[in-house]
């Protein structure tokens, strides 16, 4: 987690990734960089949309999902998602068996200023897109990040990435 604190942190707004954490136990949780004005808005009431699509891109299989938090486009985020990465298997295993994801935003002060929990609605994508990356041979980061840099040329704004993989 420590890496993963050290990259939000680092990053402008705007960004989000996802860790491997151990909160108590391991787990997959997003971190969220955004001003503080914007996460001092958020509520027990704001809602958190998302969507996940899965890309197979010259026997390449590359995750999208995206959160849009409340209902401002400008609050879009989007993470890609690597199998074949350094602890890629236990991250898509721990994402077909959480119950839940925690959100969690860091501002301007460097530390997180707030954290939202949803119910993993993304567990049986991740269940099926196991199964489909099985049927592949595997990739290096390179070929991953190509077919990645491909993805965001075809839509190259979020607001189009978003409404690509309705």
């Amino acid at each position: 987690m420590q890496d993963s604190e050290h990259i939000i942190t680092s990053s402008p707004r705007g960004t989000a990734i996802y860790a491997l954490t151990n909160r108590p136990n391991p787990r997959i949780d997003f971190l969220v960089k955004e001003d503080s004005n914007f996460i001092k808005q958020l509520t027990t009431k704001t809602k958190i949309a998302i969507r996940a699509r899965f890309f197979n891109r010259n026997r390449i299989g590359l995750i999208l999902t995206m959160f849009q938090i409340g209902s401002d486009s400008d609050y879009i985020f989007s993470t890609f998602w690597n199998y074949h990465a350094e602890n890629g298997r236990i991250v898509f295993a721990l994402m077909s068996k959480q119950e839940d994801m925690a959100f969690h935003f860091y501002g301007d002060t460097g530390t997180i200023e707030q954290s939202m929990l949803i119910g993993n609605s993304f567990r049986n994508f991740f269940k099926a897109a196991i199964r489909q990356i099985d049927t592949l041979s595997s990739w290096s980061a390179e070929q991953f990040e190509k077919e990645k840099v491909e993805i965001l040329n075809t839509y190259p704004t979020t607001i189009a990435l978003w409404e690509a993989i309705k």
